[in-house]
């Protein structure tokens, strides 16, 4: 099994389609072919997606770092070289423009990477490209985990189970990492309702204040007058 010229990208993805598709659909491979369809649309397709996923986020992941990196050498020498007219004549201008423009793609570059974190991505893509590969490989050769088994249609069972929980586990990770960047993203929020929260004056106590009846000082007129009996033979 040669590996083609082109290792990854979709030559590679094509090619290894149709490599494991004949070793999925040949003979040796004890299965019906119910279970042979499960492999080919369930496992294979996943593996030619993850394959795909982490290709895209590598390269942009790349490309982006790449663009950050130079962009500041070249913010860094413009800065140094300066924009003294006396000395660059009509070029200080020009100059001054670029740094600015360049000054924004750099902020752009790490904004994007920031926000789609393309980084972690192409990392945890390759994890579970890696882990569902090698499951693969263990059934069809009936290694590892799977050597108790006489043949492939007693460890297909197994091996579903194993495919099912790496594919639910993925979902899980993805889901938690988006809930956690929505997090952050809420702290501000969170924090000036927090702020308002301690200005303003409790609910209860407000109620309770309201509830209160203010004290009246009664008049004159309505004091009765009280009699005073002195005791008797003094």
């Amino acid at each position: 099994m040669a590996l083609p010229a082109r290792y990854r990208g979709a030559g590679y993805r094509a090619w290894l389609s149709e490599d494991l598709g004949a070793l999925i659909e040949s003979k040796d491979l004890s299965l019906s072919h119910l279970q042979k369809g499960y492999v080919r649309s369930r496992w294979l397709q996943q593996v030619l997606r993850l394959d795909y996923e982490f290709q895209r986020a590598l390269k942009k992941y790349q490309v982006l770092r790449l663009a950050t990196a130079l962009g500041c050498l070249v913010i860094l020498m413009l800065v140094s070289v300066g924009f003294d007219e006396a000395r660059l004549g009509t070029w200080a201008t020009p100059l001054r423009y670029l740094t600015i423009l360049l000054t924004l793609a750099v902020s752009g570059s790490v904004v994007i990477e920031h926000l789609f974190n393309y980084g972690q991505r192409w990392r945890d893509t390759e994890h579970n490209l890696e882990r569902l590969q090698t499951e693969g490989w263990r059934f069809l050769q009936l290694s590892g985990h799977y050597r108790h088994y006489e043949n492939h249609a007693a460890a297909f069972s197994a091996f579903v189970n194993q495919v099912e929980e790496l594919s639910q586990h993925e979902v899980e990770v993805y889901s938690s990492r988006v809930l956690h960047e929505r997090r952050k993203g809420g702290g501000a929020s969170e924090a000036a309702d927090a702020v308002k929260k301690l200005e303003a004056p409790p609910a209860q106590e407000t109620t309770a204040a309201a509830g209160r009846e203010t004290p009246t000082v009664p008049t004159r007129d309505q004091i009765a007058p009280r009699r005073v009996q002195l005791p008797r033979g003094q």
